[in-house]
């Protein structure tokens, strides 16, 4: 018996070597090289794809990705703009006005709502679709403002934060060679997510000749229009919106509801985590309120954004059974469950702010730091076009002389993203005058992009102390103060 299985072995070893014979050399020898690689050195380049870009030409535009093993699609996703400049900000110690997050404390009552949540050991997994006592918390919160009621077990999805929501949606309802149009300049997780479900996506961009407010940027439904097609799964809208700060006012919602009425598949994917953030006696519309567009509308809202508190990654996403039903299916297969503690602070935060007053407060906050960011701005030689929602501004760099292959306004469309001048512009504020914003271009898709060559994304919901910082830092850099 011994004997026997000593032969099965050597029968069994034999054919494993004839096997890898038989493979392509290449592949041994791809494999191998790229194993060796990471053994001998992690900081050693990589070497090109070759077969990757000949099965895919667009790709050797874009910069690879780190792993000679990732997919076709992650090779095609562009590198973050907001971890880039982020790493650059400490790097040289900047003040970092670019991203997107409070550097004050959260109020108080969230605080003892999380204290109370935890105390009270909601510490199992929820519900994928959310906990009871938050979809209800929100069910009856939303449904005056949507104009109807909201069945809080079928028509609200709690997901971890609103880039998980608009994550869930494009894989949920997107298909490979389907459209994916959002009106840009636009946050970059829904071109992501198409991009890695082999979708294509369309920008269709925000004008204006010469903003003063964000009121100025105007959307053409014309455009709009031609943009659409049968082909299109989902348009994204922001609003208020990043980076602009424009609220979109019911006329203009309404012009854009009538264009997508006229695709009977066309998904609208609204985005509204600022809704809080509406200054200067603005009103806050919802897209799904409006008529006949709550059946064909995903919400996304954010608790981080509304309470100040972004790294509890805690959203929600409200709209009919058909759409929430799919969108729920990916997140439990990614994430499972949102936090349970969170999602019951959450719920009690949002039933005790009323009583407090908090979102008039909030919003009186912030609009005094957009005044104030404004004004400092003007001082130090940037032109700050008015934000009227959300916590971000853009601002016209025009005076800050960066060195950039073409003049100002003249760079043709197709030159490399990093090497517009609004990268020059921000990477120069960064490391000469130590704050750091964002490149406006980055929020655009090729062929749109020339349209904020001139300027860069500030963030406002900062302490007064910090915003003062940046002020002093542009002025004694003096890069306000010479043109180009």
């Amino acid at each position: 018996r011994q004997s026997d299985r000593l032969v099965a072995k050597r029968s069994m070893a034999q054919q494993l070597r004839v096997a890898a014979a038989r493979q392509p050399a290449r592949r041994t020898a791809r494999f191998v090289a790229g194993s060796l690689r990471g053994v001998a050195s992690s900081s050693a380049p990589l070497e090109p794809r070759s077969e990757l870009f000949e099965a895919d030409p667009t790709l050797a535009d874009r910069p690879q990705i780190s792993s000679p093993l990732a997919s076709l699609r992650m090779a095609k996703t562009e590198p973050s703009v907001f971890a880039e400049f982020s790493e650059l900000s400490e790097k040289y110690h900047a003040v970092n006005l670019g991203q997107g997050y409070p550097d004050f404390a959260m109020p108080e009552f969230v605080k003892e709502a999380a204290i109370e949540a935890i105390r009270g050991d909601y510490n199992q997994y929820s519900r994928p679709a959310g906990h009871t006592r938050l979809v209800r918390t929100l069910a009856a919160r939303y449904a005056p403002k949507f104009g109807r009621s909201l069945n809080a077990g079928e028509e609200v999805a709690v997901v971890g934060g609103a880039t998980n929501a608009i994550f869930s949606a494009v894989v949920a309802l997107v298909d490979p060679e389907d459209e994916v149009v959002c009106v840009e300049p636009f946050f970059d997780a829904p071109k992501i997510a198409a991009d890695l479900m082999g979708a294509k996506t369309i920008g269709v961009p925000l004008r204006a000749d010469w903003a003063e407010t964000s009121a100025d940027w105007k959307l053409d439904l014309d455009e709009l229009h031609k943009a659409l097609s049968p082909r299109t799964k989902l348009l994204v809208l922001n609003t208020p919106h990043n980076p602009t700060g424009k609220v979109f006012s019911k006329t203009e919602l309404e012009g854009i509801a009538d264009v997508v009425k006229q695709y009977p598949g066309l998904v609208v994917l609204s985005d509204e985590v600022y809704e809080a953030m509406v200054y200067d006696d603005l009103e806050h519309v919802h897209v799904a309120s409006l008529p006949g567009m709550f059946e064909r509308t995903l919400t996304v809202f954010s608790a981080g954004k509304t309470f100040s508190a972004t790294g509890w990654r805690v959203g929600y996403v409200l709209g009919p059974k058909a759409l929430i039903s799919p969108l729920v299916r990916v997140h439990q297969a990614s994430n499972f469950s949102t936090p349970t503690p969170l999602q019951v602070a959450t719920a009690i935060a949002l039933e005790r702010c009323d009583e407090l007053d908090y979102f008039a407060t909030f919003k009186t906050q912030l609009q005094a730091k957009r005044d104030k960011l404004c004004r400092l701005l003007r001082v130090a030689g940037l032109a700050p076009i008015v934000p009227q929602g959300g916590y971000f501004l853009l601002a016209d760099t025009t005076k800050v002389g960066a060195s950039t292959q073409f003049p100002l306004w003249e760079a043709p469309e197709d030159i490399p993203l990093r090497e517009r001048r609004d990268f020059a512009v921000c990477r120069l504020l960064t490391e000469r005058a130590g704050v750091t914003a964002i490149p406006a271009s980055a929020f655009f898709s090729q062929g749109h992009r020339h349209i904020t060559d001139s300027l860069a994304r500030f963030c406002f919901c900062k302490e007064d102390d910090t915003l003062d910082e940046a002020f002093h830092r542009i002025i004694h850099s003096g890069l306000g103060a010479s043109w180009v």
